[in-house]
């Protein structure tokens, strides 16, 4: 097993001309569900473990709401709030942010090394074939962005899905052809520095024809009778520490991403 690691390792390193150090700082930019995914997922509780096996240890921070702001790795509000724009962590906000000269792009990439951000359930919202080409070309502009930053790494998390009481088969169905599309090659190939986390596949009912396909699990819902679709503490303790493990495998990366590591794991092994 060390020798397979050992020639993987080899192989990273010489795939790309300019590779990466081990990073520390990781920012997870969210609202309400990745606030769940935080506390009840035991994140910091996750990677002050795996820390433990680290040189430098992984500098977790993480931003809510604008009202709410930043938290330090010790999970403390500090009282500092980037700003973001229209407070808005939907497809278009999340393109506002990363587009345009602003003031939280710019402290964002100052102060992290790592940024993983997600929209939340209301993306899931895709009502149209036409607003999907458009969420693609808002993350494509977004991409753009991202090449022009070798030095940064950025995660791009794929949105919960909706509850069943609060969607249709059709949005839903465009809302996995959204995640599924981050997730692919047409996406990611060739953007050394870019990194996926499938957040919707790992919270949605798979795509099995029935009438819920695509749509929050049923072991995951909040309520059975209301259509909140946050997902519940089960699902928040099945995703957090394994979300917690891909950031902290993300920034012991050694090399960027290469066209033929695309995928979910992308992070070189240490």
């Amino acid at each position: 097993m060390r020798l397979i690691r050992s020639i993987l390792l080899i192989l990273l390193a010489t795939a790309v001309a300019s590779p990466v150090a081990a990073l520390d700082n990781v920012l997870f930019l969210h609202h309400s569900t990745g606030r769940n995914l935080i506390d009840e997922g035991g994140m910091r509780g996750t990677i002050a473990q795996l820390n433990q096996g680290r040189g430098v240890p992984v500098q977790f921070w993480d931003h809510d709401y604008n009202a709410i702001g930043l938290r330090n790795p010790a999970g403390n509000y500090t009282g500092v709030s980037y700003g973001i724009p229209g407070d808005n962590t939907d497809p278009d906000g999340l393109h506002a942010l990363w587009t345009t000269a602003n003031s939280a792009r710019t402290q964002i990439l100052q102060n992290h090394q790592v940024i993983a951000f997600k929209s939340c359930y209301p993306a899931s919202d895709v009502g149209s074939d036409a607003e999907l080409a458009q969420y693609k070309a808002w993350y494509l502009a977004m991409r753009d962005v991202f090449d022009e930053h070798p030095d940064k790494i950025f995660v791009v998390i794929s949105q919960p899905p909706r509850h069943r009481l609060n969607t249709d088969r059709d949005d839903a169905a465009r809302a996995r052809a959204f995640a599924v599309w981050l997730g692919s090659a047409d996406f990611l190939a060739g953007h050394h520095n870019v990194r996926f986390f499938d957040l919707f596949d790992r919270l949605a009912k798979p795509n099995d024809g029935s009438a819920t396909a695509n749509m929050l699990r049923w072991e995951y819902e909040r309520s059975h009778s209301s259509d909140d679709s946050h997902p519940n503490a089960a699902a928040n303790l099945a995703v957090g520490p394994v979300f917690a493990a891909f950031l902290i495998e993300v920034a012991g990366s050694v090399t960027p991403n290469t066209d033929s590591s695309w995928g979910e794991v992308k992070a070189a092994w240490r």
